[in-house]
C-alpha cells in the first residue's frame, strides 16, 4: 500500500528546497518555506516521530507577518485506490442523510466531503458530517490497514474531510490564525492495524481515554431509555422498568427564564415563578421551589429512576429586547427577575452582538466570558446544595458552539480578517471547570450534543441527542459514545411507520437507548398502546446493554449471513451481542475470536416479545467460539454471562 503524506497551505507555493533533519532518538523533521496570498510567508516544519504503536506527525507553522489565515490541509495520496477501502466516523457513508445506513462498514473511495461536526446546519439532520477526527484506509486482500488520527487534545476549529476516487484523503482546517508572533500547531498519528474499521478507533480510545470514558462511571448505572418530561405525577414503576426506562431529563420549564435555572433564593422553600411557556401537566402550579424539585427527584430515585436537571450555557433570557437599561437598576434586589436588565447590567459581554434570537426569544451567549462563566458555576453550586437527590445536569443546545464571537480573542481564531473567540474553545474552558465541580460531588453531566464533535465531550458522562430520529445524528452520537451511555430522541410517528422493528434494531446495533413513551414528554414520544407494546417487547433487549462498552478487538465477531448485522459490547458480568436485520432466517451463525474467557461464559438469546431467554450452545473451534443464534422478528440479543 503506497501512501504519500504532506501538509499543504491553500494558495501557497514552496519557496526553495526542503530541509530534512534527523531527530535525536529517531524520527525526521522536514522544513519548507512557503509564500502565499498577499505576499504572506511562513515556514512549515513537519516532525515524524516513531512510537510504540504509531508514528506521531506534528506540524508547526511560523510566519513573521501580521495575522492571516488560509486552509491548512493534511493530504494523503494512496496508490491503487481501487484495491483499498476507507472508513471514518461518518453520519452517513453516502453523505446524504435520507435513510439510515450502517456506519460500521468499510467503503470504496468516492468523491465526497464531510464536515467535521455539523457545521453546515444548526442541527445534525443530514449525512454530510463526521463526529470523530480520523480516517481509516484498508487493503482487505492483504488484511492490512492504517488510520490517520487527529489529536482531540489540540485546538480544532472548522474542518472538512474529503476523499476522491483517485485515492486522495484531505483534512482541510480553516479559521486558524497564522502569524502574529504565534506558532500554529497540529498533531496527528499514523497507526498501523488490520483491515478492519475497528483498528483506528481501538488505538484512539486507548490513546485518548479521557474523551471516551465517562469521568463518573456511575453514568452507566443511571442510563437506560430516557424521557424529557415535566410531569411529576407518580408512574407505574414496574411497567416502565419493563420498557427499560431509567432516566428523565427534566423538561425545561422549572426556571423563570433561560439561563436563570436556579435563582438566588434565600433557602430551599422560597418560590419563584416558572416560565410556563410549555404545556403544563394537570396540577402543576405556576411557582416552584428547590424543595419541590428535589422532592420529585427523591421520589424517582426511590423507585429506581434518575433525574437530570435542565441546563444551558449558550442561551439566555425570554422575550428579549435590545433596550438601554439605566445603570441605577443594578441596585434593585430583584434585578434577576428582569432578564434584559440582568444581562445588560451584570453580563454585558455574555451575548453575541448583534443579538441572535433563539427559543423563547432568548439570546445566544458565549460562555467564554469570565463573568458569565462565574454566574453559571454559581448556579451549579446552588444545584449541588439545594438538589441533592438529582443525579446531575443535562446541557442543551450545543449547536451554537459553531459560532465565533468577534468581540473577543481566543488567541487562535481568525474570522473575516479579524481576531475572534471560537465558542468551541469557550465550551472547553467552561467544561474544564464544570466537570471537576460536578464529578467531585458524584454527579453526572449529559448533553444534547447538537454539535457532533468528539473533543467537546471530554467532561461529559453521557449523550442525550435531541435528533436521534435523524439517521445521521444517531450514527454520529453512537460513535462518540463508544464507552459512554447514549440516549436518543424518539417520536410517536416513528413507530407508526411500516416497520417499527427496524427502528429498535438500529438502536440495538449501535448500543443506543431510545426515548420511552413517558407521560407529557415534550416534542417526543408519548404513551399510546402500540408504542408501549413495542417497548415492552424490546425492553429486555435494551436493558441487557446497560453499561455497554464497544469491543474493538480485531475481528472480534463475524457473521456470514447475508444482510444480518452484529456488534459486540462488554457489559458488567460478560458480553452482549445484538444480532439484527436477519431477514427471514430462523437463525444466524456467529464466530467470536480474540477475546479472553469465551469458553467460560454461559450463552443465551433474548428475543423481542419472548419472555424466556433461549439457551445457546457454543462450539470452540481453532481458538474461536461459534454460536448458532435463533432469531425472532429477525433479531436477538445474545448474552454471554460469566459465573460470579
Amino acid at each position: 500500500m503506497g501512501v504519500r503524506g504532506l501538509t499543504r497551505l491553500a494558495g501557497c507555493q514552496i519557496a526553495g528546497k526542503a530541509v530534512a533533519t534527523e531527530l535525536p532518538g529517531g524520527g525526521l523533521a522536514v522544513s519548507r518555506k512557503l509564500t502565499g496570498p498577499q505576499n504572506h510567508a511562513c515556514t512549515v516544519t513537519e516532525r515524524f516521530t516513531p512510537g510504540r504503536e504509531s508514528i506521531r506527525w506534528e506540524v508547526e507553522i511560523n510566519s513573521p507577518d501580521e495575522p492571516w489565515t488560509t486552509a491548512v490541509i493534511t493530504h494523503l495520496a494512496c496508490g491503487a485506490p481501487e484495491h483499498l477501502r476507507c472508513w471514518t466516523g461518518w453520519s452517513d457513508p453516502e453523505g446524504r442523510g435520507d435513510a439510515w445506513r450502517d456506519p460500521l462498514a468499510l467503503r470504496p473511495f468516492v468523491n465526497r466531503s464531510w464536515h467535521y461536526g455539523n457545521a453546515a446546519q444548526s442541527a445534525p439532520i443530514g449525512g454530510d458530517f463526521v463526529s470523530i477526527p480520523l480516517v481509516t484506509i484498508a487493503a482487505p486482500e492483504r488484511n492490512a490497514g492504517f488510520s490517520l488520527v487527529l489529536s482531540p487534545e489540540e485546538v480544532l476549529l472548522n474542518m472538512t474531510l474529503s476523499l476522491s476516487r483517485a485515492g486522495d484523503v484531505r483534512f482541510s482546517r480553516t479559521c486558524h490564525r497564522l502569524g502574529g508572533g504565534k506558532t500554529a500547531r497540529f498533531v496527528m498519528d499514523l497507526v498501523g492495524h488490520e483491515a478492519d474499521w475497528r483498528g483506528g478507533l481501538r488505538w484512539m480510545v486507548a490513546r485518548y481515554p479521557a474523551f471516551f470514558d465517562p469521568p463518573n462511571p456511575r453514568a452507566d448505572a443511571i442510563a437506560g431509555c430516557g424521557a424529557y418530561s415535566g410531569d411529576e405525577r407518580p408512574i407505574d414503576a414496574a411497567k416502565f422498568k419493563k420498557m427499560a426506562f431509567r432516566l428523565n431529563w427534566k423538561m425545561s420549564d422549572d426556571f423563570p427564564y433561560m439561563g436563570m435555572f436556579l435563582p438566588p433564593v434565600r433557602d430551599a422553600d422560597e418560590h419563584w415563578p416558572r416560565s410556563c411557556d410549555e404545556p403544563t401537566p394537570t396540577g402543576k402550579l405556576p411557582t416552584i421551589s428547590a424543595r419541590q424539585m428535589n422532592d420529585y427527584a427523591r421520589r424517582m430515585r426511590a423507585q429506581g429512576f434518575h433525574v437530570l436537571n435542565y441546563f444551558n450555557v449558550t442561551e439566555f433570557g425570554k422575550n428579549m429586547k435590545d433596550l438601554n437599561i439605566p445603570a441605577e437598576y443594578a441596585a434593585g434586589p430583584l434585578l434577576w427577575t428582569n432578564p434584559v436588565a440582568f444581562l445588560k447590567l451584570c453580563l454585558p459581554q455574555a451575548y453575541l452582538k448583534p443579538p441572535i434570537d433563539t427559543c423563547y426569544r432568548a439570546w445566544v451567549t458565549d460562555v467564554g466570558d469570565p463573568a458569565y462563566r462565574k454566574f453559571l458555576l454559581e448556579q451549579v453550586k446552588r444545584h449541588l446544595e439545594l438538589l441533592p437527590d438529582t443525579d446531575g445536569l443535562c446541557i442543551d443546545r450545543l449547536d451554537w458552539l459553531r459560532y465565533y464571537n468577534p468581540a473577543d480573542d481566543d488567541g487562535v481564531s481568525l474570522v473575516d480578517g479579524q481576531a475572534a473567540r471560537s465558542l468551541y474553545n469557550s465550551w472547553r474552558a467552561f467544561m474544564a471547570e464544570l466537570g471537576p465541580l460536578m464529578h467531585s460531588a458524584d454527579k453526572v453531566i449529559f448533553a444534547n450534543t447538537m454539535t457532533m464533535r468528539l473533543e467537546l465531550n471530554r467532561e461529559l458522562d453521557g449523550i442525550y441527542t435531541e435528533h436521534g430520529d435523524n439517521p445521521g445524528a444517531l450514527n454520529a452520537a453512537a460513535l462518540m459514545g463508544l464507552r459512554k451511555p447514549v440516549l436518543a430522541w424518539t417520536y410517536n410517528a416513528t413507530l407508526n411507520q411500516p416497520d417499527p422493528d427496524s427502528f429498535f434494531q438500529r438502536h440495538l446495533h449501535l448500543g443506543v437507548f431510545p426515548t420511552a413513551p413517558y407521560p407529557f414528554n415534550h416534542h417526543c414520544i408519548n404513551p399510546e398502546p402500540r408504542a408501549e407494546r413495542y417497548y415492552m417487547d424490546y425492553g429486555p433487549l435494551l436493558d441487557a446493554m446497560r453499561g455497554r462498552k464497544w469491543v474493538l478487538t480485531a475481528r472480534c465477531v463475524e457473521s456470514a449471513a447475508p444482510g444480518a448485522k452484529v456488534n459486540l459490547f462488554r457489559v458488567p458480568g460478560g458480553y452482549v451481542l445484538p444480532v439484527t436485520f436477519g431477514g427471514r432466517a430462523a437463525s444466524v451463525q456467529l464466530r467470536l475470536a480474540n477475546l479472553p474467557g469465551l469458553d467460560k461464559a454461559k450463552w443465551s438469546a433474548l428475543q423481542p416479545g419472548v419472555e424466556t431467554p433461549v439457551p445457546i450452545s457454543a462450539v470452540s473451534r481453532d481458538g474461536s467460539l461459534e454460536l448458532d443464534v435463533p432469531l425472532k422478528r429477525s433479531c436477538a440479543m445474545v448474552r454471554g454471562q460469566f459465573p460470579e
